[in-house]
Formats: structure tokens, C-alpha cells, sequence
């Protein structure tokens, strides 16, 4: 009986001491942890881009004045960055047909840069790419000469398209397309290097464009006069206009 009493007054044995030490150190873990956790994730939300990344084959962008862009643009952390919206403004810079934005933890933003192929000028202030998507960018940044076509909206695509069929063919034969232009009702004409416009009508364009190189050899030794246009718009044959001939003063003697 005394035993008993003896036990029910000291309560606090060894296994108990024990088990509130651990208790008490598993808790103190977690709230440390806890705390750093916190402190971490304050942390985290002012954490800057620190790297920018630049890739693409570039011939007419300058990829240092884009970098200089991309890092004067890209205010925020890391975590609030959009990269849709960095795709956006990079998508609005000269020269630039598609990009990939990825974010690559901790702080560097990797961005990959297509540049637009020029093939062409379209009506005088825009360009063409090879896919004949319209585009715009400096015109004297242009690395070579580009071929100047015309056209309505929405021709793009077919003007190109008879160009480099047309130019096929005129090159065959020493000949070369400066330019083309298309009207709305798609009647063709060609200006050549040398100064020459062929009018090609509507309808059978390759095969008039033809009949102009087989009969060019007659038509420059018609007359000595330089030839503005030929008209090939007739089922045989083709009307010449020439330059007017220079009539030189005769000194008084």
C-alpha cells in the first residue's frame, strides 16, 4: 500500500522526461523550420532576373541593343515575371519573327529569337519573308538588294509566287526582275533590271514572258532607240515603245 502511494507521488519518471525532451525538441524543429521556410519565401518573392539569356542566329538584329531591351523591360522577380508578356514585347522589335521565352531556375530567363528572311520589298515601306508574310522593319538595314513588288492587300503571297516563277525563267536567258506589281484584277507587269517593263496581262503570263525573250533579239535591232515597255498583251506578237530618240544641238559654226 505504500508503494503504491509512494508511485502516485512521483509521477515523473524517467520514460516521461524522456518523451517531453523529444516532444518538446520535435517541436522546437518545426518551428525552426517553420521560421526559415518563412524567411525563405520573403526571400523568393524580391528575387530579381539576374541572367538574360540570347539565342538566334542574328544577321540584321543587333543582339546587344536586344539584350539591352530585354533587361531594361523585365522589371519584377523572378516568380511574377510573364513570359507570354515578354514574348509580346519582344514579338513588337524590328527584325523579330517568333520567340521562345522559358523561365531557368534560380534567376535566368532564356530567350531563343527567329529572325524574319527579307526576300522582297512589298509597296515600297514593308517587307516579304519567304513564307510571304508581311512584315516591317528599317529598309536601310537591308544586308542586299531585295526585288520591289506591288499589290493589293491580300496578294502578298501570289506575287511572290510569280516572281520567283517569272524570275526562273527570265534568268535562263541572262535576264533579271528588278520588280513586279499586280493590280487588283490580277493583270501582271515586270520591271527588268535593264530599264525594260513588260506588260503580261492576266492570262498566259509564263508563256508571254516567253514570247518576250525568244523575240528580243529582233526587237533591239528594230531601232537603236532604248526600249521602255513591251506590251504583251495579244495572242501573237507584242507592241514596243521605245525611248524617245536625243536630239543633240547643233553648235553654230
Amino acid at each position: 500500500m505504500s508503494a503504491l502511494r509512494q508511485s502516485q507521488k512521483t509521477p515523473y519518471t524517467p520514460a516521461f522526461v524522456g518523451g517531453l525532451v523529444f516532444f518538446l525538441c520535435a517541436l522546437a524543429l518545426v518551428i525552426w523550420f517553420g521560421v526559415k521556410v518563412s524567411q525563405w519565401a520573403q526571400h523568393q518573392q524580391t528575387a530579381p532576373i539576374k541572367q538574360v539569356k540570347l539565342y538566334g542566329d542574328f544577321g540584321h538584329i543587333q543582339p546587344g541593343q536586344l539584350h539591352s531591351k530585354l533587361q531594361q523591360h523585365l522589371v519584377g522577380n523572378y516568380f511574377k515575371l510573364d513570359v507570354d508578356e515578354v514574348a509580346a514585347f519582344l514579338q513588337q522589335q524590328p527584325w523579330v519573327h517568333q520567340v521562345a521565352v522559358r523561365k531557368q531556375w534560380p534567376g535566368t530567363l532564356v530567350v531563343v529569337v527567329t529572325e524574319h528572311s527579307p526576300v522582297a520589298i512589298w509597296n515600297k515601306d514593308y517587307l516579304l519573308n519567304k513564307r510571304g508574310e508581311v512584315f516591317r522593319a528599317p529598309l536601310e538595314q537591308l544586308q542586299a538588294a531585295l526585288p520591289k513588288l506591288f499589290g493589293p492587300e491580300g496578294a502578298e503571297q501570289d506575287a511572290l509566287s510569280m516572281y520567283g516563277k517569272v524570275q526562273a525563267l527570265l534568268a535562263l536567258h541572262q535576264f533579271d526582275a528588278a520588280g513586279l506589281s499586280v493590280t487588283e484584277r490580277f493583270a501582271w507587269e515586270v520591271q527588268l533590271s535593264n530599264g525594260i517593263a513588260l506588260k503580261l496581262g492576266r492570262e498566259d503570263t509564263l508563256k508571254r514572258v516567253q514570247r518576250f525573250i525568244d523575240l528580243y533579239p529582233v526587237v533591239v535591232k528594230h531601232k537603236p532607240e532604248a526600249i521602255v515597255q513591251v506590251d504583251l498583251r495579244y495572242d501573237t506578237g507584242l507592241a514596243v515603245q521605245y525611248a524617245p530618240p536625243v536630239i543633240t544641238e547643233k553648235r553654230k559654226a
